[in-house]
């Protein structure tokens, strides 16, 4: 059971990281934004301005256990986008910094840990939205649960064993 919270909880802890620090300091996540170079000019700053608010918020439904599958698809897609944009920065040999926790612009380039950092939290994220039924989570509260019969009880029966026989 902590292993499942701990895959919630560590890329959480990551994106509300990394989207608050975006989000402190706006003209770095701008340069970080556009040092990558595959946006154009006129999507940098919206990109930059959302994109740490879709971090904090993805982050906010891992910690709650709200929506999880949800929250584990966007997670998936948050750490694609950024090993590819991470990938193909570094093919292209482009002196940046990463700027996933703040910070961007010039730097000495993306770093093969800079993308192997984001692999288990692609996985994670998968994992999450292929199963998002756990312990711990308020989503526990608001869906219906399988039993073992293969029917459905409510939310507020999912705490008490289903009755055999």
């Amino acid at each position: 059971m902590a292993g499942r919270l701990a895959v919630r909880l560590v890329p959480a802890g990551l994106l509300l990281w990394a989207g608050l620090a975006k989000v402190a300091d706006r003209q770095s996540s701008i340069l970080a934004v556009d040092a990558y170079d595959v946006l154009p000019a006129g999507l940098v700053r919206p990109v930059a301005a959302v994109l740490p608010w879709i971090e904090i918020g993805v982050a906010v439904l891992l910690i709650l256990g709200l929506f999880v599958r949800f929250a584990g698809i966007a997670t998936a897609v948050l750490a694609a986008v950024f090993i590819s944009a991470q990938a193909q920065a570094k093919a292209r040999g482009l002196a940046i910094d990463c700027g996933c926790f703040g910070g961007g612009g010039a730097g000495e380039g993306v770093g093969w840990l800079d993308m192997a950092r984001d692999v288990p939290v692609l996985l994670a994220g998968i994992y999450l939205a292929l199963r998002p039924h756990g312990p711990w989570q308020l989503d526990n509260r608001f869906i219906e649960m399988e039993d073992e019969d293969g029917g459905f009880r409510e939310a507020d029966q999912a705490r008490t064993p289903a009755r055999t026989g």
